[in-house]
């Protein structure tokens, strides 16, 4: 966590990404927020910029309820400023994925957020 923690000050963002279980995040991503107790402070005082990508087997409209639900209490918290999320519905293969509009979404943001 020792690296991890500076590489995450150093930056100016993170982007949280994650399949969905459950509806909500995976148990890695979780641990890994659960870690920044520690750095609280240091984080909010970055004022990072913070997005959000998910995919998931289901294409129910509630589907990413709880996980942007979740994202937002996060992002409120730490003081980071959301750059956008982009949620995969109906994403459980590769090949789903790939026929879905979601790689051109995800595309669209990480030009915006470059330009």
């Amino acid at each position: 966590m020792v690296e991890i923690r500076k590489k995450i000050l150093e930056s100016d963002m993170l982007v949280f990404v994650t399949p969905l279980y459950y509806y909500g995040m995976s148990a890695q991503l979780k641990i890994l927020i659960d870690r920044f107790c520690a750095m609280n402070a240091s984080l909010t005082r970055k004022h990072m910029k913070s997005a959000l990508l998910a995919a998931a087997w289901n294409d129910d409209d509630w589907t990413f309820e709880a996980l942007t639900v979740h994202y937002r209490t996060l992002v409120r918290y730490l003081d980071f400023e959301d750059m956008g999320m982009i949620l995969g519905k109906g994403c459980g293969t590769p090949t789903m994925t790939s026929r879905s509009v979601y790689p051109q979404l995800a595309y669209e943001l990480g030009k915006r957020l470059k330009g």
